[in-house]
């Protein structure tokens, strides 16, 4: 009698774990969907990587620590590299699809309090709010600081004219 019970609950215990084993089989239609979903996400994930080691390396020549000729074949790789993965995507997605946003893409800005502006600075290219002490933009690598085309001197984001020399900022 144990015997025929625990070869009756083996039993249940097997089919309970190839249950899944047998159902996935059966179900053919939504695994080549599935795989569909994944490659584009795979390819969307590596857009968005794509273009973030674009900005990035933007963000490195601006510093100056990446020489011309590195920066240009860099670039040059990374934006052949982001046609193929366009390319990919163009011809595994349905036409019907709203792409997703990129992280180069702006975002809408939102209502900002008066505590908020004061310590901090916005970015007037991307519209990021940055500590107070920053040199760059924290989401899109533009610096703050310029420079005065008459004599040099470093001028404040928000100058209009040099505090040294007295010339008018260009915009």
């Amino acid at each position: 009698m144990i015997l025929a019970l625990l070869a009756t609950l083996g039993a249940i215990v097997v089919a309970f774990v190839l249950y899944p084993v047998f159902t996935e089989a059966t179900a053919g239609a939504p695994t080549a969907f599935h795989e569909t979903d994944v490659a584009l996400s795979d390819l969307r994930d590596k857009k968005a990587m794509l273009y973030d080691a674009i900005q990035d390396l933007d963000f490195e020549k601006a510093a100056g620590k990446v020489s011309d000729s590195d920066y240009e074949n860099a670039r040059s790789d990374y934006l052949a590299q982001v046609a193929v993965v366009l390319e990919k995507l163009d011809a595994l997605a349905p036409p019907d699809t709203e792409p997703e946003p990129t992280s180069t893409e702006k975002t809408p800005t939102k209502k900002r309090t008066a505590q908020e502006t004061k310590d901090s600075l916005e970015c007037a290219s991307c519209g990021e709010l940055n500590p107070k002490a920053s040199n760059f933009c924290i989401q899109c690598g533009n610096p703050f600081a310029a420079a005065c085309a008459s004599c040099g001197e470093s001028l404040h984001h928000k100058a209009r004219f040099c505090n040294a020399c007295g010339e008018k900022v260009s915009a």
